[in-house]
């Protein structure tokens, strides 16, 4: 008896040993976690049978700008490299540096500027609806309102 209980010890330490290795290999480090936009306004997913998460990485050189646009749907915004300020109508502004992430705003015109010296790099996703965009410029969007 004196001899299972010593080896049901050895394993469970065993077992915590191997947990804790294993759990020291892997680091989970939050970024973000908001339930409002960067202008504050509440998170609204799209009411639709057709969901679509989409993701992309988006570069912008020293000086340069994504160019006057807006988002019809949820979207995550993560740094990967550079600085990046967001700039909206009324002259506003939100600068974010690398390993920051933000909520964008929804329906709502803004600038992405990367007003460095340094190239800038940030992943994008999207909580859209297939076969809608999840971008508007604002000639696509006078278009689409006439």
């Amino acid at each position: 008896m004196r001899q299972q209980v010593s080896a049901l010890i050895s394993m469970c330490a065993l077992g915590i040993s191997v947990a804790t290795a294993a759990e020291s290999d892997v680091r989970v480090s939050p970024v973000m976690k908001s339930s409002t936009t960067i202008s504050g306004q509440r998170i609204e997913y799209p009411h639709t049978d057709k969901p679509e998460m989409a993701v992309v990485i988006v570069e912008i050189q020293p000086g340069k700008e994504s160019g006057r646009h807006m988002h019809p749907v949820p979207t995550y915004v993560h740094i990967l490299e550079g600085t990046l300020t967001v700039e909206f109508e009324n002259g506003s502004r939100h600068v974010f540096e690398q390993g920051r992430g933000f909520l964008e705003v929804v329906n709502t015109w803004h600038n992405g500027k990367n007003l460095t010296d340094q190239p800038l790099k940030f992943l994008v996703l999207f909580a859209g609806e297939e076969g809608k965009t999840n971008m508007v410029r604002p000639d696509e969007h006078s278009a689409s309102m006439r």
